[in-house]
């Protein structure tokens, strides 16, 4: 058994990971369904469908990435140590990025962030501005690859899955749990408060720290010959 059970639970998992993270999302991204939001009413709920299509199908094809990444590392080495690795692979780098959400440590992600703005930035702008009918799409993929403490976390979690499909399926998973409160946000407007926006981080912050532990015992006892 490796760090994550490609099952309907564990996609279960990852879709209620999506969903509490949901107000981080707005925090971090809302301001993209807000802009399209501007829009006349006529076409409102369209572009809103086209970004959050866009936006999850982006998801999907890094969970595809991720979970092939995981294959090749399971192809190269025994199936139990590969399987133990990723697990203490995917939940080390959870702990990582809930240890810098909280601020217990900086700079970690900074430089990916500082890379990944350049490239996205200048087109990002050009798609908001655009009146195009494919743009709210184009707009929903460029906003899964900015750099997000949740979605490095759950594409370790593709990757610990061990196949391109399961990565795919636990992206999917994630980026519909997420799709609610974006989607209302991007319809029916509204704000969220710095303090209550931080205070969510933390939550999100200590979930992952406490998930990726998990997932590293579970696979340091494997690789100790311990079993369930």
């Amino acid at each position: 058994m490796n760090g994550f059970d490609p099952t309907a639970a564990g996609y279960a998992l990852a879709a209620a990971g999506g969903l509490a993270g949901s107000l981080h999302c707005l925090g971090m991204c809302g301001a993209f369904p807000l802009a399209l939001a501007s829009e006349v009413p006529q076409r409102r709920v369209g572009r809103q469908l086209l970004y959050q299509l866009g936006r999850v199908n982006a998801l999907v094809f890094i969970g595809a990435v991720s979970g092939a990444l995981g294959a090749t590392v399971l192809a190269g080495a025994s199936l139990g140590f590969a399987a133990r690795a990723l697990s203490v692979f995917a939940g080390t780098v959870m702990v990582v990025l809930g240890v810098e959400m909280l601020g217990w440590i900086s700079g970690l992600t900074g430089r990916i962030a500082l890379a990944v703005n350049a490239v996205v930035a200048r087109p990002l702008r050009a798609v908001i501005a655009s009146p195009s009918p494919a743009a709210p799409l184009a707009l929903g993929v460029l906003n899964a690859f900015l750099p997000c403490h949740l979605v490095y976390a759950f594409a370790a979690q593709s990757a610990a899955s061990g196949t391109p499909v399961a990565g795919m399926l636990t992206m999917l998973a994630f980026g519909a749990g997420t799709v609610p409160a974006m989607l209302g946000l991007g319809l029916f407007g509204g704000s969220i408060s710095a303090r209550v926006r931080g205070g969510f981080d933390r939550f999100v912050a200590i979930a992952l720290v406490v998930y990726g532990a998990v997932l590293v015992v579970r696979g340091l006892l494997f690789s100790a010959g311990h079993h369930h």
